[in-house]
């Protein structure tokens, strides 16, 4: 026999608190009790934004994510109508008209790694009769002379990188990161919520 002590978990009573039942809110209802009572479904006209989103795509990519992220959190404001009207109301009018530019800009391919490409182009007319110039009758010009030049600004590919990788947040994330406020920031300090 060893001196160690039994530290082995029974299951079973661990499960009374934290089974699929319990979800250990705190204050209102985490989003997971409501989607698996059936009252969070994104197809419910109470919170479908599908018609203000850029494309289906971004529609499903954006849902999915925000059930993963908010999944056990609780949602901010009671009753459940109150809670899905200004989910509603934030994602069809404050936050779409806000990101749908960003969301076109990503479909045009942007390097985000690029630093610039400048074309530039200029014309330079020299004449002994200034006035001529000024005027626009070009008939004395004495000398002129068309100029074409490109500048390609190239970085340090590594500080570019680390720049990149610090400062860049996704556009699904920034949205998500506006419906923070949607959600109470609490979790339980223990499994029965007692202090």
């Amino acid at each position: 026999m060893s001196d160690w002590p039994d530290i082995s978990i029974d299951v079973e009573a661990f499960d009374d608190y934290t089974g699929c039942a319990k979800y250990n809110a705190v204050y209102t209802i985490t989003l997971a009790e409501l989607m698996d009572s059936g009252i969070f479904d994104w197809s419910h006209e109470d919170v479908s934004w599908a018609d203000a989103a850029y494309d289906n795509e971004q529609y499903a990519r954006v849902c999915a994510y925000f059930v993963e992220r908010f999944r056990y959190r609780e949602i901010s404001m009671l009753p459940y109508k109150v809670w899905a009207n200004s989910l509603h109301r934030k994602l069809v009018y404050e936050l779409m008209p806000k990101y749908i530019p960003l969301y076109k800009r990503l479909g045009e391919d942007i390097a985000p790694l690029s630093v610039g490409d400048e074309y530039k182009k200029s014309r330079v007319i020299d004449s002994e009769y200034p006035e001529t110039v000024l005027s626009g009758n070009s008939d004395y010009a004495s000398m002129g002379r068309d100029e074409e030049y490109e500048v390609i600004r190239e970085g340090n590919v590594t500080e570019l990188s680390a720049d990149y990788a610090e400062r860049f947040h996704g556009v699904d994330e920034l949205v998500l990161n506006d419906l923070e406020c949607m959600f109470i920031s609490l979790y339980t300090a223990n499994i029965n919520t007692s202090w």
